[in-house]
């Protein structure tokens, strides 16, 4: 897993729980590299998780929304780091129905190590959308959250119905979204 989604998620854990917990998660003596994670390194997955349970444990709030939480930290790391992506998108449909086209596409040329999820768009009709996830890794959660961020971005009140996909661990699943209006 590339190390920026690492990076990002101390940074978040610094900022929004303080130095004692980034220390706590940080000290972890099962973490891979020794929690010393540079943004363009690679990673195991499973840091991840191992990170996520000692948050939860520190701070006690339950996994997905520390997930969500994170999801909406790394959409604006991601709008701060990478504005090309989102100069002439004016929908949150627009930006997901590009994601593995033109974002990932990018992302693999970038970095030729990158395992991307995989994320089939397809419009039903101007206020629907269907996105199907599939990835080896089981972030069916951080895909929803990052759902969720691209909508707020856009200032759009979309509703998502989540199904399960067939792996039933997170390694996929279904999204149907429908766009009820803009928010002001």
């Amino acid at each position: 897993m590339k190390g920026l989604v690492f990076t990002e998620f101390l940074e978040m854990v610094e900022e929004k729980f303080g130095l004692e917990v980034l220390d706590r998660l940080t000290s972890l003596p099962c973490l891979a590299e020794g929690a010393a994670y540079t943004s363009v390194g690679n990673y195991p997955h499973g840091d991840m998780f191992v990170m996520l349970d000692e948050l939860h444990d520190a701070v006690g709030l339950p996994h997905k929304a520390l997930v969500l939480a994170f999801s909406g930290w790394l959409f604006d790391a991601f709008h701060r780091i990478h504005p090309e992506f989102f100069g002439q998108i004016k929908s949150s449909f627009d930006f997901l129905c590009g994601i593995d086209s033109v974002i990932h596409t990018e992302v693999r040329r970038l970095y030729s190590d990158a395992r991307t999820p995989n994320f089939e768009a397809r419009r039903l009709s101007p206020d629907q959308m269907v996105m199907e996830y599939s990835s080896w890794r089981p972030f069916a959660d951080l895909a929803e959250g990052l759902i969720l961020a691209a909508t707020s971005h856009f200032k759009e009140d979309v509703t998502i119905d989540r199904q399960e996909g067939v792996t039933g661990d997170g390694r996929s699943a279904r999204f149907v979204l429908t766009l009820s209006n803009q928010v002001s």
